[in-house]
């Protein structure tokens, strides 16, 4: 009988004492559930308008827009509703200007307080009503483990799925006194600044997800 060569028994010793080769997952971030169809032109024809907002539950699901592993946003997307003519020349008039949305990347400090990390580029959304538009970004976001990626609205954007359970909610970089006052500008868009996320609005689903590529980690066999 032949008898193993000790060197190649060494070689399969250490080959089982190193950590598996690492690897990056790629992961998209966002509602859990079956996302309905964003509200307009029906009514009522309701949207987000001038503020930074992310998704806190999703029936059952918490956070769904929260990041579980530490990694790398390199695109996002957007579902955006139809409006009439009329609601848009409407919206327009009223919230800023054209439709138009970037993503953003906030971080919990305390509380309802959270720090703007990123914000991706403003994209022009008129032009794609009716369609799920993605971006690929040029300068992908950094994250980690509890960043949350949230939607800046400068204007207006048509992203309002609604008529879901009461469970069903997210906030807004609103302070208490200013909820109802949706035409205020409160959008969080200077990097490093805090902002209290006071407003929880309910039974609706913000249409937005990001795609991330997860660090690459060792895992010991």
């Amino acid at each position: 009988m032949r008898r193993s060569s000790p060197t190649v028994v060494l070689g399969v010793a250490l080959a089982l004492a190193l950590p598996a080769a690492a690897s990056a997952l790629v992961i998209q971030v966002g509602n859990a559930g079956t996302v309905a169809p964003p509200s307009c032109p029906a009514y009522p024809c309701d949207v987000l308008s001038r503020t930074t907002a992310f998704q806190v539950k999703d029936g059952a699901v918490r956070a769904p827009l929260e990041i579980k592993r530490s990694g790398r946003i390199v695109s996002w997307s957007v579902t955006l509703a139809a409006p009439t003519s009329a609601q848009i020349s409407y919206f327009d008039g009223n919230e800023n200007g054209a439709s138009s949305a970037a993503l953003a990347v906030v971080r919990n400090v305390r509380g309802l307080s959270f720090r703007l990390i990123a914000q991706a580029p403003v994209q022009q959304l008129a032009p794609l009503f009716g369609s799920t538009a993605s971006f690929t970004l040029s300068q992908p976001i950094a994250v980690r483990r509890g960043d949350i990626v949230a939607l800046t609205v400068p204007s207006w954007a048509p992203v309002l799925a609604l008529h879901y359970a009461a469970g069903t909610s997210w906030r807004a970089s609103r302070s208490a006194s200013q909820c109802q006052n949706v035409t205020a500008a409160t959008m969080q868009v200077v990097v490093g600044s805090r902002t209290d996320y006071d407003c929880l609005y309910q039974t609706a689903l913000i249409t937005y997800a990001a795609t991330e590529v997860t660090s690459t980690t060792s895992t010991h066999r």
